[in-house]
């Protein structure tokens, strides 16, 4: 077998050598070595990737408030509705119970306390629960 030897002259002395290099950036602007190219081939390009980089940023920074606006919103919403079907729901209870009707009224009862205490109970035990299983055991050991 012939291909298996070194070349001539690299025996136990000698030998190969090999070298690679590899370069990797990662970002919404280049590098400014590229800057400096892009300039030279295109005059104004690197002022148009720095507007671009710009507009990308403030549209991202746009887009974080709104959902965070937004998100309270929701919460605020959930809160007030919570309150309302508490409010009403006692209501109804104490008119339902003031009328003679024991049952429809502790129904109206039940209703106000799980619209009271419904988002609490599971936000604190049911939800975690559901996260767990969606993690995975991995997810415990970390």
């Amino acid at each position: 077998m012939q291909n298996n030897r070194l070349p001539q002259g690299q025996g136990r002395n000698g030998g190969i050598v090999q070298r690679t290099e590899t370069h990797s950036y990662q970002g919404p602007i280049p590098r400014p070595q590229d800057f400096a190219e892009y300039e030279r081939v295109l005059p104004g390009a690197a002022d148009r990737i720095l507007k671009m980089a710009e507009n990308q940023a403030t549209h991202r920074q746009g887009m974080e408030r709104r959902a965070l606006s937004g998100d309270i919103v929701k919460s605020m919403m959930g809160t007030v509705l919570a309150y309302i079907t508490f409010s009403g729901s006692m209501y109804g209870a104490v008119y339902l119970l003031l009328h003679d009707k024991p049952i429809p009224s502790l129904a109206a009862f039940i209703t106000a306390l799980g619209a009271a205490f419904g988002p609490k109970i599971y936000v604190d035990f049911i939800q975690p629960k559901n996260l767990e299983q969606k993690r995975g055991p991995q997810a415990l050991d970390a």
